[in-house]
């Protein structure tokens, strides 16, 4: 499976309090990614979309948490989130503690892209 924190890529955490921690000191959102060891879709989103670099560039302005919703933590939060399943990408607001945005399956790339570039316009991301 592919995970951001274990490519090196400087803001993606497996652990939500660190994460949120870092969203909030840094003044960014965050951008949850749910996924699943036996998800082919998760297999498909993280091999064709989650590794490009045009994606990981938009990302770049969110912390990612990667979580496996398998996982005692992975359940609370996707429940806390209202995860429909997996694949699905959370963009979320520390300051208000609530999601902002749920895309949900395996998308392409434009697709995933086009869904970041509204929610950092809804909310005056301006680096996107």
């Amino acid at each position: 499976m592919f995970l951001g924190f274990s490519l090196g890529l400087a803001d993606w955490y497996n652990n939500p309090r660190v994460g949120i921690e870092k969203a909030q000191k840094d003044n960014k959102m965050v951008a949850f990614y749910f996924f699943s060891n036996f998800c082919p879709y998760c297999a498909q989103m993280e091999e064709f979309v989650l590794n490009q670099e045009e994606v990981q560039k938009k990302l770049e302005n969110f912390v990612v948490i990667t979580l496996n919703i398998s996982s005692e933590e992975g359940g609370k939060w996707a429940r806390k989130l209202g995860v429909p399943g997996v694949p699905t990408m959370v963009f979320y607001d520390p300051k208000q503690d609530k999601p902002v945005g749920i895309l949900f399956g395996s998308r392409p790339r434009g697709d995933v892209i086009n869904y970041i570039n509204g929610v950092c316009k809804k909310h005056n991301i301006r680096a996107c």
